[in-house]
């Protein structure tokens, strides 16, 4: 029973690890199979990024300190909030199953629906009437490409957020290669805790029998 039970804890640490970051791998494999573009705020996709990598570094310290179970889970819900609070603002938006190269046209037509006048800079647009910069920047192993408006009123970033969502909408994309080995890592990576206690399943089936 010890053996099982020692088994058992080490594939659950190991779950707990790996089973954010295969979801994190799984949504941003879906977002790049749908045959339109997905625009995320980007306080969304940083909270996403984070709640995949945090528990790697948070659990073993919750383990090492050798909190209760409430004061680990007050302590992971804080440290979700300060996240959340000191991520990406309303100014930022990430743009899923789109390149570098064709965010120009769906950025091009968002500000001409907000009746901009604008010009090409080295890091995205410059909006000099309304005295707006646009930084876009892309990263091409997750195929997306990130938004960030500087200056201008909350109402004119509201009104910009709404035209480059309809932008998007209306972009139709091609589900990549790369997102379905994303999709085949997650699985892989939520079996993999599975794989590790198979041979010691009938131990863990007596351990569970003698808990209860």
């Amino acid at each position: 029973m010890l053996l099982g039970s020692e088994y058992f804890g080490a594939s659950m640490r190991v779950a707990t690890v790996m089973a954010p970051v295969a979801g994190y791998f799984f949504i941003i494999g879906m977002l790049n199979t749908r045959r339109r573009p997905q625009m995320l705020t980007g306080r969304l996709d940083f909270s996403l990024l984070m709640l995949a990598l945090c528990p790697g570094f948070v659990i073993p310290m919750l383990n090492s300190f050798g909190l209760s179970p409430l004061a680990a889970t007050s302590l992971i819900v804080s440290i979700a909030a300060g996240l959340w609070i000191l991520g990406p603002g309303e100014r930022n938006w990430v743009i899923y199953n789109l390149s570098p190269g064709q965010s120009d046209s769906v950025l091009r037509n968002a500000m001409d629906a907000m009746g901009w006048k604008y010009r090409s800079t080295s890091s995205g647009y410059s909006i000099d009437q309304q005295k707006i910069n646009l930084r876009v920047s892309g990263f091409w192993i997750l195929h997306n490409v990130s938004v960030q408006l500087t200056g201008g009123s909350d109402e004119i970033c509201r009104d910009f957020a709404r035209e480059l969502g309809s932008a998007v909408a209306r972009r139709s994309a091609r589900p990549q290669a790369m997102a379905v080995a994303m999709l085949l890592v997650a699985v892989g990576m939520l079996v993999a805790p599975l794989a590790l206690v198979a041979h010691r399943v009938p131990e863990i089936v007596r351990l569970l029998a003698d808990f209860w």
